[in-house]
């Protein structure tokens, strides 16, 4: 499943806006910018030059750590665009034999990705959710994706899992599946990175869920054109998640259990990855 990212434009003020449409949230092109502002104020702060490493978030070794943050208020995507089906060269393709790792130059300082051969605007992350219990009296959700190789610093893992938020990104309550666990878990790749800002004009999931893969590239278009109702009338099942990822195997699956075992937020929110 291909998704193609936004191309931002930096105004005079430092801030990105939309190509499009020059807004910092936009529905239409599913994007959202705001989160520079932060980065922005604290480059203009007094804080801004603290030599403090463990004050800054960082390890001994200069490597900074990643963060659950709380997201701002969410805008979710109308359905404009809509990922696509990879479909490899050969049918004997492997996601490990397609995507090596390798070194994207783009990036400052480069990083290493999962790089398609011969083309290296495309980029490959795993994606997988379970659930302990799943459809039980105490269902406990876990996500994880994989975006490079593990290494020995442990602030640089190759992946992020973590527990089924309770809450959606609406902020209402909703139910632990392994269907809501693999949907999160794909929202959390493509808003880990600024992936353009790497090199990735495509980022490829890798995702062994039908019902991700269906339903972003076939079902949610005759969704969209229904009003989010099924042919059959009915609603449509995660519309939170699923409007949001519109805006917007092994080691995975591992990850994700042990994350489905951990105490889940009450609300939903963003990892960031920073220089990772």
């Amino acid at each position: 499943m291909a998704w193609r990212p936004d191309d931002p434009v930096t105004l005079p003020n430092g801030r990105l806006v939309c190509n499009l449409h020059r807004l910092v949230v936009c529905d239409y092109c599913t994007v959202d910018y705001s989160f520079t502002d932060e980065f922005t104020d604290a480059e203009s702060s007094d804080y801004s030059d603290n030599t403090d490493d463990e004050a800054d978030g960082f390890n001994e070794d200069g490597a900074p750590l990643n963060a659950l943050a709380p997201s701002p208020e969410r805008k979710v995507g109308t359905g404009r665009i809509f990922p696509t089906k990879f479909n490899p060269p050969n049918k004997s393709d492997m996601p490990n034999s397609l995507f090596r790792l390798g070194i994207s130059e783009r990036a400052s300082p480069p990083v290493h990705r999962f790089i398609r051969r011969g083309q290296k605007n495309q980029f490959l992350v795993y994606t997988d959710g379970a659930c302990l219990d799943n459809g039980g009296t105490n269902p406990r959700a876990g996500c994880c994706f994989v975006y490079r190789n593990t290494t020995r610093n442990p602030q640089i893992c190759g992946y992020a899992s973590f527990p089924l938020e309770k809450q959606g990104p609406t902020g209402m309550a909703q139910q632990q599946t392994s269907n809501r666990a693999e949907l999160r878990a794909v929202i959390a790749a493509m808003r880990f990175r600024y992936w353009l800002g790497e090199g990735c004009t495509c980022l490829v999931i890798a995702t062994d869920s039908e019902y991700v893969v269906e339903g972003m590239t076939k079902w949610a278009k005759r969704w969209v054109q229904n009003n989010w109702t099924t042919n059959m009338g009915t609603p449509v099942k995660n519309k939170d998640l699923w409007t949001c990822l519109l805006g917007g195997w092994n080691e995975a699956d591992r990850h994700a259990k042990e994350a489905a075992d951990m105490d889940a937020s009450e609300t939903f929110k963003d990892i960031f990855g920073v220089l990772v």
